[in-house]
């Protein structure tokens, strides 16, 4: 059995299979849980019909024009109609979807004072919109696998969820990309971010190839998740190297 705390991301494992039939293959693996980039692309009601029995921990909002290269709108000056529209989308699939986080992705831009006033106006619109036990989530994404993003660096997001003040906007702590970013450390990031009660959601992968983690690669950081007693989820973003059900011997009870 799968520990409860981790969540199958339905856009990277089982990559071989129909979108629906990974939620079957999840379910089948042993997760209690899922998460989902771009659930918005599926047939909502035979979505939600699958998904009967699992939780769904996060799920991102529409990003813009993902295949055009867009990579969300919170950042972009003159785009917050758009932004809004698909925050709205997001939101309601959430509440169809039973899921109390949504990732609102930033979008590729430069860090200065007009991206930052529109990132902070967009999000503190959306926290004013989200519906009660709605979390909305913010997550920093190294530059060597998004070239152009805006929240790249813990610092910068913390100091962004400082000035926004919002007790409805929470960090998505993806330890990967902030190893890659902050040059390989992410556990004084974790227990900082835990410190000031900003955590919202997690998500690894191994920082070789964004495959699947080593057995110990992580274990100090989810050591800290269990003696804080985090309650939320830790999402599996990952490229499997084969079988996913079979790479995820990684796992063990341990590691819940």
């Amino acid at each position: 059995m799968i520990p409860a705390r981790f969540a199958a991301n339905l856009d990277w494992l089982y990559p071989e299979l129909a979108y629906l039939d990974r939620v079957d293959a999840a379910r089948a693996d042993g997760f209690q849980a899922v998460e989902m980039l771009q659930p918005h692309l599926q047939d909502e009601a035979a979505l939600a019909e699958r998904l009967a029995g699992l939780r769904v921990a996060l799920i991102n909002a529409p990003a813009g024009d993902w295949a055009a290269g867009e990579r969300g709108l919170m950042a972009l000056p003159g785009r917050e109609a758009e932004f809004r529209a698909a925050a709205l989308r997001g939101m309601a699939l959430a509440a169809r979807l039973g899921a109390p986080r949504l990732h609102l992705m930033s979008g590729l831009a430069d860090d200065g004072p007009e991206t930052r006033a529109a990132w902070l106006a967009n999000l503190a619109w959306a926290a004013n919109q989200a519906p009660a036990g709605l979390v909305l989530t913010v997550e920093p994404i190294n530059r060597r696998d998004m070239p152009g993003y805006f929240l790249h660096r813990q610092a910068q997001a913390l100091a962004l969820l400082a000035t926004l003040a919002s007790p409805r906007v929470l960090l998505q702590l993806d330890l990967y990309h902030c190893r890659v970013t902050e040059g390989g450390e992410s556990l004084s990031h974790l227990a900082r971010t835990l410190d000031l009660g900003l955590l919202g959601h997690v998500q690894v992968a191994g920082v070789d190839g964004r495959h699947e983690p080593g057995a110990q690669e992580y274990s100090a950081e989810l050591a800290l998740l269990g003696a804080r007693g985090w309650p939320g989820a830790v999402g599996l973003e990952y490229r499997p190297r084969g079988s996913t059900s079979t790479g995820l011997s990684w796992l063990s009870p341990a590691s819940g």
